[in-house]
């Protein structure tokens, strides 16, 4: 039923699409193209980023990347994330940001929170044509106690598989750390 008035205008472009790159830009751009190609880019994703509403932009970049041949291997963090689910739950968290000691409940948070950013960015990057997987490429163990403090569940990386994480990307797929 109509009263007359125009529709609403549709909603304002994002920044995306708003975004024009003039010739010269790309070409700025183009020139590290031939330098990077075949090399491979280790790109940290702060839990922030991922909650960001320029998330998907980050991930057409990412798809850029490959598609110019530079290879790439994600490593997200989630402390952002923990945050939210600790103020959601109203549940005390001992350490988000990675640098101190993790109790029980904070351990678990950073569980939930970091399946949930490996759904965000796997389901983001199959938007974009890219095959990804998640990892266990990090071995890592307990850092025991520290000046006389137990660090409970905190854990220091031991070791990286690189050679799992070379057969992902031989293979066209974007490893998630």
């Amino acid at each position: 039923m109509s009263n007359g008035t125009t529709p609403p205008p549709p909603p304002a472009a994002t920044a995306a699409t708003a975004t024009t790159i003039k010739p010269t830009d790309l070409r700025g751009i183009l020139k590290y193209v031939p330098r990077f190609q075949g090399q491979i880019f280790v790109i940290a994703i702060d839990g922030a980023i991922v909650a960001d509403d320029n998330f998907g932009n980050l991930l057409v970049d990412i798809a850029v990347l490959r598609s110019l041949g530079i290879k790439v291997v994600l490593v997200h963090g989630i402390g952002h994330q923990i945050q939210e689910l600790s103020a959601m739950r109203n549940i005390p968290i001992t350490n988000s940001d990675g640098t101190g000691v993790t109790d029980a409940a904070t351990l678990d948070l950073a569980i939930r929170a970091s399946s949930r950013v490996s759904h965000a960015l796997i389901e983001g990057l199959t938007q974009n044509a890219l095959k990804c997987a998640t990892t266990n490429a990090v071995r890592a163990l307990p850092t025991g106690i520290l000046r006389g403090v137990d660090q409970q569940f905190t854990g220091k990386v031991d070791r990286i598989d690189r050679d799992f994480l070379g057969e992902l990307i031989a293979q066209q797929v974007v490893p998630i750390v």
